[in-house]
């Protein structure tokens, strides 16, 4: 008696290795491709920031690698950023990871200043050339967006008394509800900065920023996927890690307008 529930023919074996080896293929070399996406983003850096030797005169080789031009080249890179951003009339960022300090600034002048308590880079920013990552830097980024589990502009509702009997004094504010200050700053430039509060023991600060990455990755690993099922090449973001109080990083945040500018110093 035939089967009535088998109208179909049986795919046969000989189809299914062949389409599994072409899937594990794939794959195999999407995940070449992202792991050498690093190298490739080494390579655009070197490429568009590298010092370019005229045919005549110019730098000896030997100078790129002495530490003093180094560190004289980060520092005129830092200032030569935050010159550039003296020019805004809003707040600027200037993040200085050798002070490990980060500084809210309008038109040059520091009116916050804040200690970073730990800070993290991309391996990007010692492999690469080290002329053209000063070079890169030595412009202030832009930033584009960003991702915040605070507002940026809280919104106070209030409806006037239309007289005096109908004022009411403002309610205290309610101190216990506890806003976790974790935020990422997208910039044009591909680079992304990633601000943490401290959160000094606290299991709740410490879960909240956990799953404030967990996140991120999650979003980065879509981005992935999806760059698999269309076919194109992964782009790899270097990135900045601060912890700094939680306090500070409300400010920070808040103080920084949509589209700022921010200086890094290393």
């Amino acid at each position: 008696m035939k089967n009535p529930f088998n109208h179909g023919r049986k795919i046969s074996g000989k189809y299914i290795f062949p389409a599994l080896t072409l899937l594990i293929l794939f794959m195999l070399w999407f995940l070449i491709l992202a792991i050498i996406a690093p190298g490739r983003k080494i390579e655009q850096i070197n490429s568009e920031y590298g010092y370019q030797k005229p045919e005549k005169g110019g730098l000896p080789d030997s100078i790129f690698y002495d530490s003093t031009f180094i560190m004289l080249g980060r520092e005129k890179a830092f200032y030569k950023a935050r010159l550039a951003m003296a020019a805004y009339d809003s707040a600027t960022l200037s993040i200085n990871l050798h002070d490990s300090v980060v500084t809210i600034e309008i038109k040059g002048v520091p009116v916050y200043r804040e200690k970073i308590l730990s800070s993290r880079i991309s391996k990007i920013f010692y492999r690469a050339n080290e002329y053209a990552v000063t070079t890169m830097l030595s412009n202030p980024l832009s930033v584009s967006s960003d991702i915040s589990t605070i507002r940026k502009e809280p919104v106070v509702h209030k409806v006037a008394p239309k007289d005096t009997s109908e004022y009411k004094p403002d309610a205290l504010p309610d101190t216990s509800k506890i806003e976790y200050a974790n935020f990422i700053l997208l910039t044009e430039e591909g680079i992304k900065l990633y601000f943490f509060q401290d959160t000094k023991g606290n299991i709740q600060a410490g879960l909240r920023k956990f799953l404030f990455d967990f996140a991120d990755r999650v979003k980065n690993s879509v981005y992935l996927l999806r760059c698999m099922v269309t076919f194109r090449k992964p782009e790899y973001q270097p990135f900045i890690k601060i912890t700094i109080p939680r306090k500070s990083a409300v400010i920070i945040y808040r103080a920084l307008p949509y589209h700022g500018k921010v200086a890094v110093g290393r």
